[in-house]
């Protein structure tokens, strides 16, 4: 099998950016290792990507303990914009964040997300 070509996700992550009105989003790893990003330069990569790890973490022990269901995606608003965080796939421990960070004006994100987490799993060579 060949090796995925990792450069694209930058490219997904900028197109997911411009079509959703993002100012910054990241794929990070569970444990809140930085994969890739696409961020305006105030803001800090290695911030969003260990947050994604800690609320990603917290809100699945929270979803197992209250027996929610699967996971589909957590939304922080706030006074000034909104952070949403989405599983996008996992392979044993090891799962996969992707997380936008958006101005509050924002009010449809979901499409935005969901076309670039399809396109990162295609990629990494995940199944659907």
């Amino acid at each position: 099998m060949a090796r995925p070509d990792y450069s694209s996700l930058a490219d997904i992550l900028e197109e997911m950016n411009k079509d959703g009105g993002f100012r910054a989003s990241i794929l990070a790893r569970n444990d809140g290792l930085l994969m890739v990003s696409a961020t305006s330069p105030t803001t800090n990569r290695d911030v969003v990507a260990a947050m994604s790890g800690y609320v990603a973490d917290s809100v699945e022990r929270m979803r197992n303990e209250l027996e929610l269901g699967e996971l589909r995606d957590i939304s922080v608003r706030c006074s000034e914009g909104k952070a949403v965080f989405r599983k996008i796939a996992s392979q044993g421990k090891q799962s996969l964040i992707l997380a936008a960070i958006m101005p509050k004006n924002v009010r449809y994100h979901a499409r935005a997300i969901g076309k670039a987490s399809t396109m990162i799993r295609k990629v990494l060579g995940y199944k659907n």
